[in-house]
């Protein structure tokens, strides 16, 4: 499907261009630290409480889990470096930006959203949106290598499609390469009020591929 998204003036096939396709080899526990750290700091919120590595457990995925949605001080985030592969995660970049995307989880964590499943669709959309403008204000190009990876993905009943969810993966990008050309000040409120926008100029495409799951 081709992909929708606004135009802003800016070449969105340029920035991309130099996303190069690779495969995850292992990073120390430093790397881990720091890519785990620095997608926290884009947030300015606290590591979380515990890091799991679920690589080698059975059914182990890349998930953000919380049991209180109004404290930082019981996050625990967990990766699976097998299932990111296949992902076209292959760099520490690439890496952090999907570490981005569970912390954008934490970040979001009491915000109701609305639509099926407890709104788990929209909460991944937001999740996405916002993990592409931390590759837009750092220009960090490995966003490329995610998206290719998502692009194809089928969906379920707790995940958008991989198309849908790249167009907003993509809008964080440009918004970000926007506010980052006009200096205008960034708050998360800010972010929000330009992903809510988005939502409903997709929202016809949304529950579209809903009607396929719920």
């Amino acid at each position: 499907m081709t992909f929708l998204r606004e135009h802003m003036g800016i070449n969105m096939e340029g920035f991309l261009a130099n996303a190069r396709k690779s495969y995850l080899s292992s990073l120390s526990n430093d790397q881990i630290f720091y890519a785990i750290n620095s997608a926290c700091d884009y947030f300015h919120i606290p590591c979380p409480v515990l890091i799991q590595d679920l690589t080698n457990q059975k059914g182990g995925c890349t998930m953000f889990v919380n049991y209180d949605p109004k404290s930082y001080w019981d996050d625990v985030l967990c990766y699976n470096m097998r299932e990111l592969a296949k992902l076209n995660v292959g760099s520490l970049d690439a890496f952090s930006l999907i570490m981005t995307h569970e912390c954008a989880h934490r970040v979001l964590q009491g915000i109701r959203f609305e639509g099926p499943n407890n709104g788990s669709w929209q909460n991944e959309l937001a999740a996405d949106f916002l993990m592409g403008t931390r590759a837009g204000f750092g220009e960090i190009r490995a966003i490329g290598n995610v998206i290719e990876g998502l692009r194809n993905t089928g969906g379920s009943n707790t995940h958008p499609k991989g198309w849908l969810r790249a167009n907003f993966i993509r809008h964080g990008v440009e918004v970000a390469l926007q506010l980052k050309k006009t200096g205008q000040p960034v708050y998360l409120d800010r972010l929000m009020a330009e992903y809510h926008a988005y939502y409903q100029a997709m929202l016809p495409y949304v529950k579209a591929d809903e009607k396929e799951f719920f």
